[in-house]
């Protein structure tokens, strides 16, 4: 190998790392918006500004234009920024990130603990339940930086607090939005949902992103495909 060519690997080894330290960020940043209500500044600041990407949240569907996602996620948040006793936290775990050999597009899966307090109309104090789910994200390079093109959120299993998850995986929390409630209908329906249940063996879900050479060798974390192993 000569001199150039090492030099030309090792830059492009240390891009590789600027990379993955810039998505890890974008999905810190995206906790801490989420957690204060202000997915106006995650919308604006983290996704990309092209009107393809595409938001499937659980077991509600797909918002698939940036159009549509402002209309559900920003304008018809139910519980906006400023919100009493709103509390939410997801934390992401385990990171599996790939990036594309030539650069202009990642994939990342992450498991994500969390929480979230809802006030509830009617209620005395607030309800409090446990949501742990896991996230599959495509993002692409625009004017060379990282944005979310493609995010989809994954059902773990969601149930009050002190509850058995075992035992509410045969209900949904009833203070939960009901799919759809709150939000503009989704575009399109769920491409893959598959949260705990007694009855189901666990999968390999999402599965682990491999490397490839560019955008044409792999898929869209939020269409229909080989979802699990």
């Amino acid at each position: 190998m000569s001199s150039t060519d090492g030099l030309q690997t090792l830059l492009a080894r240390v891009q590789r790392i600027e990379d993955t330290n810039e998505i890890h960020n974008i999905m810190g940043r995206r906790a801490y918006y989420h957690s204060a209500g202000r997915h106006d500044l995650e919308v604006d600041e983290l996704w990309s500004s092209h009107d393809d990407v595409v938001f499937e949240a659980e077991d509600v569907g797909a918002w698939t234009s940036l159009k549509t996602i402002k209309e559900s996620y920003v304008d018809k948040n139910p519980f906006p920024a400023g919100t009493k006793g709103l509390l939410v936290e997801h934390t992401i775990t385990t990171p599996v990130i790939e990036i594309a050999a030539d650069g202009q597009t990642a994939k990342g899966i992450w498991i994500s603990p969390g929480h979230e307090t809802f006030p509830i109309e009617g209620a005395e104090i607030p309800k409090a339940h446990w949501s742990w789910g896991r996230y599959a994200v495509d993002f692409r390079k625009e004017d060379g930086k990282w944005k979310i093109w493609h995010l989809h959120v994954l059902t773990t299993f969601r149930t009050p607090f002190g509850d058995d998850w075992a035992k509410t995986a045969f209900k949904k929390p009833e203070w939960l939005p009901k799919d759809g409630e709150g939000t503009s209908a989704a575009d399109r329906g769920v491409s893959f949902n598959e949260p705990y249940h007694p009855s189901r063996a666990p999968k390999l879900q999402p599965v682990p992103p491999e490397a490839y050479a560019s955008w044409t060798d792999t898929w869209s974390a939020t269409d229909l495909h080989e979802f699990t192993r």
